[in-house]
């Protein structure tokens, strides 16, 4: 993820570098076990950075323009903002860096994935780094304002070609009828491209969307996308050749064979059985894939929790934080989240943010409806200092005693999560019922249980936390104690 710049010498003008990483896992519906569509992500930072989940209200017009806190760039208030919700940075008080969330026309965002452009292309349009749209505007300025995922794609895109893109990065965008994924091409180009119903898609830090097809509906981009690229040489046709948005406004180079290959590589090979593609050829990696068998929240939940375990390059497992393969699950997340859409369902429970605090090999993912409108407490608190009140910290806590003694301490902690999380999707069966019975003759009450079972499922997700910190916590002093025991005669 990318929260600060450094400035670059790869091209003469100086550019923002993603400092920071994230991953990514589309699946369109006819992929999943219950025809849903899953958008999900790691948001890798830095672990004392506390995370906030905020509810947004809807406002018939916004008290301010945005203004992002990262740099330069702002946006006219919005008229008829929409209701949302979103996963902030502890300083930014909500107004930005939202990261993920859904609004109250159903549309869903994951905003963003860091991917690195090319420099040929950065030489001829560079990033706006100033006054350009990034990561820290996209999610409070789009979901206020769109009813559809593909108007969220369209939005962003008049934005970057009229204002820039400060920074390269993917955004997913999600509603009932699909999953959209949009790259940045350069500071002024872009594409996206609507997920195959009956495939996914993996990213890593990575440019990885290839064909576009101008007169195709499941296709945006900019207008100029491929008409700059022939000017500026990034692209020239030849016979039998397609314009390829990878080759022309993307990269690979030697960084990616460690940092960003082995985590496409494992999941591809974790869901789709037989792939014969070498972890350090990326460039041939499959755009989307088929799984082996239909995927559910469990399976990604489970991806997003890979670090290597029963290989050779487990840093964890192995005690290795020199491993050369970066791991999908790092201590460093801020925060991951899985945007589930089940269209079949109102949108208050078909529409679903699973969100795990911290480290996701040592967290647990916990649902948030989207008609939840009181937020629990402990979501919406903490800073860059440890407490004892925040969620984030409570689970922070825990996640850094389970690293002292990782091949000891953390079977205890994801059994114990394993456990609550599989009660809890009976619970949700439970609610779920009950609220379609009541929905559309009680409303209020039909929210009300929505309301109830998050604080519920948050305060015994904390409770159940603070009892595994405290079994660590005697383990821990036990083990320090025979260490230094010093028993005498």
């Amino acid at each position: 993820m990318k929260k600060i710049t450094l400035l670059s010498a790869l091209i003469t003008s100086a550019i923002t570098v993603p400092a920071f990483a994230c991953t990514t896992i589309l699946v369109g519906n006819q992929a999943t076990t219950d025809g849903s569509f899953i958008v999900a992500r790691n948001e890798d930072y830095q672990a004392n950075n506390a995370k906030q989940f905020i509810y947004h209200p809807a406002e018939a017009k916004q008290k301010a323009d945005f203004k992002s806190n990262a740099n330069d760039f702002t946006y006219p208030a919005a008229e008829n903002a929409l209701e949302y919700t979103s996963l902030s940075d502890f300083d930014t008080h909500g107004t930005s860096m939202g990261e993920a969330g859904f609004n109250s026309a159903g549309v869903g965002i994951s905003a963003t994935e860091t991917i690195y452009n090319g420099t040929q292309a950065l030489a001829v349009d560079p990033y706006v780094t100033k006054t350009g749209i990034g990561e820290d505007a996209i999610e409070n300025v789009i979901l206020p304002r769109v009813k559809t995922a593909k108007e969220g794609v369209e939005l962003l895109g008049k934005i970057i070609e009229k204002q820039g893109a400060s920074e390269g990065f993917g955004v997913a965008f999600v509603d009932k009828t699909g999953i959209w994924y949009l790259e940045t091409g350069s500071g002024h180009q872009w594409m996206a491209q609507k997920i195959p119903a009956n495939k996914y898609f993996v990213s890593a830090n990575q440019g990885r969307l290839t064909t576009y097809k101008p007169h195709n509906p499941d296709y945006l981009a900019s207008p100029t996308l491929v008409s700059f690229a022939e000017q500026h040489a990034l692209y020239t046709p030849v016979t039998g050749e397609a314009f390829n948005f990878h080759k022309a406004y993307s990269q690979d180079t030697k960084n990616d064979q460690t940092y960003n290959y082995p985590r496409v590589w494992t999941l591809q090979h974790m869901y789709t059985k037989g792939l014969n593609t070498k972890i350090t050829q990326g460039e041939s990696f499959p755009i989307f894939l088929k799984p082996s068998h239909k995927l559910s929240v469990a399976d990604v939940e489970q991806g997003l929790r890979n670090h290597y375990q029963g290989t050779s390059h487990d840093p964890y497992a192995n005690s290795n934080p020199k491993e050369a393969y970066r791991p999908i699950s790092v201590f460093r997340t801020q925060e991951s989240h899985i945007l589930q859409v089940r269209p079949n369902l109102p949108i208050a429970i078909g529409e679903t943010e699973y969100m795990a605090y911290g480290m996701t090999a040592l967290s647990v993912y916990i649902p948030y409806y989207q008609g939840m409108t009181e937020v629990p407490k402990a979501l919406t608190i903490g800073t860059d200092k440890a407490d004892n009140l925040s969620a984030n910290w409570q689970f922070r806590k825990l996640q850094t005693i389970a690293m002292t003694n990782w091949n000891e301490f953390s079977p205890i902690v994801q059994k114990a999560y394993q456990q609550f999380e599989q009660q809890t999707a009976v619970k949700q069966q439970e609610l779920e019922k009950q609220y379609l019975a009541i929905y559309k003759k009680q409303p209020k009450q039909a929210q009300a249980l929505i309301n109830q079972f998050e604080q519920k499922t948050v305060d015994n997700a904390l409770a159940l936390t603070n009892e595994l910190t405290n079994t660590l916590l005697t383990k821990m002093t036990h083990n320090t104690d025979m260490l230094y025991h010093f028993e005498g005669a």
